[in-house]
């Protein structure tokens, strides 16, 4: 397949969950279902539909950059951002760490493309599926932007060393 890019100029955010409640990481899973329900390959050889997944231990890691337009949500793809979470938010809510890495992403996302808060909105405002989780309020995001202020670049240092120190005494 000849890979395409298009120009994305995002004036939106559309936020979504998986709807898998595996505690395992779920990128490749996503990857690889995605892959076989529209083979959209990204310029970073990615056929994930979002520019980016959130798992459940706050790792962000991206399928497209926020250039290229996503295949998140039919028909609202072009001039949008997809950010999803892992897990299924119709029997589960998000764990600490996304909400934390969510609210981060958002705040960054936001402010480079100037997006207004209130253009943040869930994969089911025009659609007709729960996503991201009947458990999840359509302001969830602009709640948890207020909940998890910006850090001071000492803070996120701070997060850095306490997460490497924790991955280096953990049981293996």
């Amino acid at each position: 397949m000849v890979r395409q890019i298009m120009e994305n100029k995002p004036d939106r955010i559309i936020w979504h969950h998986t709807g898998d409640s595996q505690s395992a990481p779920q990128f490749d899973k996503v990857n690889a279902y995605h892959k076989t329900r529209w083979n959209y390959r990204s310029g970073l050889g990615f056929y994930g539909g979002y520019h980016v997944l959130i798992e459940k231990d706050g790792t962000a890691r991206r399928y497209r950059d926020d250039e290229e337009i996503g295949a998140h949500d039919f028909n609202e793809n072009v001039n949008t951002i997809g950010i999803a979470l892992a897990g299924n938010f119709d029997v589960e809510r998000p764990t600490d760490p996304q909400r934390y890495a969510f609210a981060a992403l958002l705040r960054q996302t936001l402010a480079r493309w100037s997006i207004p808060p209130e253009r943040i909105e869930p994969h089911r405002l025009r659609d007709t599926t729960s996503c991201p989780g009947r458990l999840i309020p359509d302001g969830w995001p602009q709640a948890i932007l207020l909940l998890y202020p910006a850090q001071s670049p000492d803070d996120v240092l701070r997060d850095i060393i306490r997460f490497i120190e924790a991955k280096l005494h953990a049981p293996r």
